[in-house]
């Protein structure tokens, strides 16, 4: 019994985690696409570096990265 509750436990725990990872995927894509809209040809030396690290962090699967650096573009493209 111990074991099938913990191969249930595991399960259930993957499937949360794959869901969380497609969620940071979707938001990344969100805040990517944003950044891009706003982008054009604004910008600056730090925002044009952050959304190479955006970009970056997305091809090497690291979402919650790639929306962080997305959204202190964005918010450094707001600024200027």
């Amino acid at each position: 019994m111990k074991a099938i509750l913990c191969v249930f436990a595991t399960a259930t725990l993957a499937f949360s985690s794959f869901a969380l990872a497609k969620d940071d995927h979707h938001q990344c894509e969100e805040a990517l696409a944003k950044l891009d809209a706003a982008a054009d040809s604004r910008h600056t030396s730090d925002t044009h570096h952050q959304h190479q690290q955006a970009k970056e962090a997305k091809e090497s699967g690291d979402y919650k990265k790639c929306e962080d650096q997305a959204h202190k573009a964005l918010d450094g493209l707001k600024k200027e």
